[in-house]
């Protein structure tokens, strides 16, 4: 089973400030998704794929490319809502895409290893992607979102 790199979630508390900084580095937000059981409209900023790394497949993924996903609070009660108010703005996760079929049996693996997840089975997430997280907890202190395409 291979695993690549989706994108990197980060939490903000300002979206104009971060949408100009961004837009100053030549980068714009080029596609906008609420994920309401996640409390967020997630923004994301494709990034360029570096020449020497392949871009995944539209089979793995329903975007091409590498993100940034700009995470904007739609409810308070959320968890980046309290990721913000504990933390402060800033990376709140990894994601990494894991290939066709094997997210579930990876979560069991993962639990069965003594790794605490967010959900007892993977959820819905953006962009028609089945998701779950790794607990900072059991991960050195870092979020890490698995995905997988739920139609590929």
């Amino acid at each position: 089973m291979k695993l690549s790199l989706n994108h990197i979630g980060i939490a903000v508390d300002n979206l104009p400030a971060m949408r100009k900084l961004f837009s100053l580095l030549g980068l714009e937000i080029d596609h906008v998704e609420t994920v309401a059981d996640q409390g967020v409209k997630a923004h994301f900023i494709e990034l360029e794929t570096p020449k020497q790394l392949p871009k995944q497949s539209p089979k793995q993924s329903n975007e091409q490319g590498y993100h940034l996903e700009l995470l904007e609070v739609t409810d308070p009660g959320s968890a980046v809502a309290k990721f913000i108010e504990k933390r402060g703005p800033g990376i709140h996760h990894l994601s990494f895409l894991v290939e066709t079929a094997h997210l579930k049996p990876l979560c069991q693996k993962l639990t069965q290893e003594g790794y605490r997840l967010t959900y007892p089975e993977p959820r819905q997430g953006a962009h028609q992607m089945l998701i779950n997280f790794i607990h900072p907890a059991s991960a050195g202190g870092i979020l890490i979102e698995l995905m997988e395409a739920m139609n590929p």
